[in-house]
């Protein structure tokens, strides 16, 4: 899961320096920090069952909270660096 967040931190840095070739290093980063990310957290909450719910619910709010990090990149990636 460490792994993913430094991925989406990478492609932070990538959209917004836009060095040569950052229109594929930057969704291949996101998607790293995706597949990584989200599904880290869905692996350990689906191998390790809690019977109160709580993991499953923390790896409902990451999935959530990856996916508004997403829509943000995505919208910086259309209005562009400022």
């Amino acid at each position: 899961m460490l792994l993913g967040n430094v991925a989406f931190i990478a492609s932070w840095i990538v959209i917004l320096k836009r060095p040569e070739g950052w229109q594929v290093v930057g969704p291949v980063l996101l998607a790293l920090f995706l597949a990584l990310r989200v599904g880290g957290v869905w692996r350990y909450a689906l191998g390790n069952p809690d019977p109160a719910g709580r993991v499953k619910r923390s790896a409902i709010l990451s999935t959530v909270l990856a996916v508004l990090a997403v829509g943000l990149w995505g919208y910086t990636w259309l209005s562009g660096p400022r």
